[in-house]
């Protein structure tokens, strides 16, 4: 079993999150972030109509699927985004800006004798060795509302820690368990080759 229509909607997520990466605007970026979050969803659904016909042993295989999307707090948080994003007309990432940090070399501190900054730049710096990091701008996932009920952006999938409200690493980590979960349902056990070709 090929699953092709799963398997193109897994490409068209694989091309806006390759065009949210090359986004030149935040307007850009959020129509592919929707674009991902209704595509991965197709996979799923796609997924399931490609296997109408061996119903009966597909379903109890995808069970512990089932169970991770209601579950997993990533894997929800995609869902219920792309739903708040098609019911409602409430916003799905935020663009937050540029900024810049600065820490002294030394982990444990250190001493400033003198600085001056004018216009966001250090002009004069007495003291011990700074780091200074400029940070581009990101845009992040945001709390969502469906059917009344409010959705964090995630922190844990699969067991692990989600650190990044970055809507890119959000929508990597999901892309890549719905490629396996494609993968995955091509050939279990219960397939036989008369069902391959769909």
């Amino acid at each position: 079993m090929t699953l092709k229509a799963a398997r193109n909607e897994l490409s068209a997520a694989r091309r806006a999150l390759e065009n949210m990466k090359s986004a030149k605007s935040f307007e850009v970026f959020e129509e592919e972030w929707r674009d991902f979050l209704n595509c991965v969803e197709k996979v799923w659904v796609k997924t399931e109509r490609s296997s109408q016909h061996i119903r009966s042993k597909f379903q109890p295989w995808q069970g512990k699927y089932t169970a991770l999307r209601r579950k997993d707090m990533l894997l929800r948080y995609l869902k219920q985004t792309r739903d708040a994003d098609n019911y409602s007309i409430q916003k799905v990432a935020e663009l937050k800006p540029g900024r810049r940090t600065m820490n002294f070399a030394n982990p444990k501190g250190g001493y400033i004798k003198h600085m001056e900054i004018q216009g966001g730049n250090i002009v004069h710096y007495e003291g011990d060795p700074m780091i200074v990091i400029d940070h581009a701008p990101t845009v992040e996932a945001v709390r969502v509302q469906n059917s009344g009920i409010w959705y964090n952006p995630p922190t844990s999938h699969l067991d692990q820690k989600v650190t990044s409200r970055y809507s890119v690493e959000l929508a990597e980590l999901g892309l890549n368990f719905y490629e396996t979960y494609v993968s995955e349902a091509v050939n279990p056990g219960f397939r036989s080759r008369s069902t391959q070709a769909t």
